[in-house]
């Protein structure tokens, strides 16, 4: 139960997480397009106001839960201090002090808009335009942090993020005309210097592979931190993982025999990958009986770190045994198979005692 309950929290602090970021994209959108007073019959100025207004609030309330399930994710340490002080904490140090920025700039941000005819113009002027840099930060913190910038569809919201606002700061700067704005040569390079800059990172950075350890990530309790090639840092049990991979069968022999290969990377609290065969009697609904097969599962760089067979089979789910240099590990593979062979899933280890 507490494995299971850890595993949600991890889910539900990605999830907000993205939320998150999107939602701040939509009301750094608003506020850029706001503040050009552009209006129509059909969309009134009140109205662009009022929803940036909501997607802001809406925002802080999906950050709040994402704080709240990462600081209660007993996984990694992350306390409430490092929450909201930036660049106090152990794990992914930097990225997660960036996130600690960008919240913190979010939360004065609602505080001085709320509190606007209280505190003057001048000061929550002075606080907005700070907060601009809000957007930014997350937006490293999350590629640095997160565990899903190397998926394509994380990717692609990452992307369209960025594509958003600058394609928000273009509109405005081609409306210089009829606005006013103090810096367009500022607006205008940071517009390109910033995507740049940030895409440029994230390439040679998070996108490749290795980031989690390269990022700060400490070994879990109990890692065995003096024998790295037997348990390299970040890799050793207990750990939870995303899966993606592909999955493909052979035709059944002449004895009706056919096998299940399954090739899968892990990301997540691990970068790593996952090989299993499963040899069995083919059954005509899908997949096979369970008669002989072979695990592996490591990093990238020692891929057979652990190796072992499947205990058990049932659906979509597998339990492994997997021995190593380390302390034998067992595994809870829950995978789905579409049409095209496209695997997804999650993996779940503990270390177990030797049999």
């Amino acid at each position: 139960m507490l494995a299971a309950n850890s595993q949600a929290l991890w889910y539900l602090t990605r999830a907000t997480g993205l939320v998150t970021l999107v939602l701040l994209t939509g009301s750094v959108v608003l506020g850029i397009i706001g503040a050009q007073r552009w209006a129509s019959r059909r969309w009134p100025r009140l109205l662009t106001g009022g929803l940036h207004r909501n997607v802001s609030l809406l925002a802080v309330a999906f950050l709040a839960v994402h704080i709240v399930t990462a600081v209660t994710d007993s996984y990694v340490t992350i306390t409430w201090l490092n929450a909201f002080v930036p660049f106090t904490g152990t794990y992914r140090p930097v990225w997660l002090g960036l996130g600690a920025v960008a919240s913190d700039l979010l939360i004065a941000l609602i505080i001085t808009s709320l509190a606007r005819r209280y505190i003057g113009y001048r000061v929550w002027r002075a606080v907005h335009w700070a907060a601009y840099a809000c957007w930014p930060i997350a937006l490293v913190h999350g590629l640095g942090t997160g565990t899903d910038a190397r998926h394509g569809w994380a990717l692609a919201m990452f992307l369209g993020c960025l594509a958003a606002v600058c394609a928000a700061i273009w509109w405005r700067l081609s409306t210089e005309g009829r606005i006013h704005l103090h810096r367009p040569g500022v607006a205008v390079a940071a517009s390109i210097a910033v995507p740049v800059v940030i895409l440029g990172w994230a390439i040679t950075g998070p996108l490749q592979a290795g980031w989690a350890a390269k990022a700060g990530t400490p070994a879990p309790a109990g890692a065995v931190v003096s024998a790295p090639a037997a348990s390299p840092t970040g890799f050793a049990a207990p750990f939870t993982a995303s899966l993606a991979g592909s999955a493909s069968e052979t035709q059944p022999d002449a004895s009706g025999n056919a096998t299940i290969t399954l090739s899968a990377h892990l990301s997540g609290q691990v970068d790593g990958v996952l090989a299993v065969t499963v040899t069995g009697q083919d059954i005509p609904s899908g997949g096979v009986t369970l008669t002989s097969s072979h695990a592996s599962l490591g990093p990238t760089t020692q891929p057979t770190l652990y190796t072992g067979d499947v205990t058990a089979l049932a659906d979509d789910q597998l339990t492994l045994r997997l021995t190593g240099a380390a302390s034998p590990v067992s595994a809870t593979v829950n995978v789905t198979i579409d049409a095209a062979g496209t695997l997804t899933g999650s993996i779940q280890t503990s270390a177990t005692p030797p049999a």
